[in-house]
C-alpha cells in the first residue's frame, strides 16, 4: 500500500542505512563514493552519521505509529534540506555529488506529499 507512513518508513530506513550506519562505520568509503572531500579525521562524519541514524529511527517510529502530525513537517524539512544542499553546492562548499542526496530528499518528500494529497482526494 502506497501510504504516507510507507514513504516515511522507507526514508527512515534509507537514513539508518546509508548516511547513518554508512558514515558511522565506513565514513571514508561513503565520502569517497560520493566524491565528498574530507580530511584525515572522520569523527565529524561519524557524528553526522549518528544524527542521521537517530533521525532515521524517529522516522520509522513515526511511520509505525502513524504519527500524522509529523508528516507535513517531514515534507517541509526534507525540501529544506535539499534546498540547503543545493546552496552549499552553488557556493562551492561541496561537490556536485551532494545533489544526489538532495534528489533523494526531494523524491522522498514528494512521495509523502503525493500520498497525503491522494488521501485528501479520497
Amino acid at each position: 500500500m502506497n501510504t504516507s507512513a510507507t514513504s516515511l518508513k522507507a526514508f527512515g530506513i534509507y537514513l539508518i542505512l546509508i548516511p547513518g550506519l554508512g558514515l558511522m562505520l565506513i565514513p571514508e568509503f561513503i565520502l569517497d563514493l560520493f566524491s565528498l572531500h574530507h580530511g584525515n579525521s572522520f569523527w565529524l562524519a561519524r557524528m553526522l552519521g549518528l544524527l542521521a541514524f537517530i533521525v532515521g529511527v524517529y522516522y520509522t517510529i513515526a511511520a509505525r505509529h502513524k504519527l500524522r502530525e509529523l508528516y507535513i513537517p517531514s515534507v517541509i524539512l526534507r525540501y529544506f534540506a535539499a534546498f540547503f544542499m543545493g546552496v552549499l553546492w552553488l557556493t562551492g562548499e561541496v561537490e556536485v555529488m551532494i545533489l544526489l542526496f538532495a534528489v533523494i530528499d526531494v523524491c522522498g518528500a514528494t512521495w509523502t506529499l503525493m500520498t497525503l494529497r491522494h488521501r485528501m482526494d479520497t
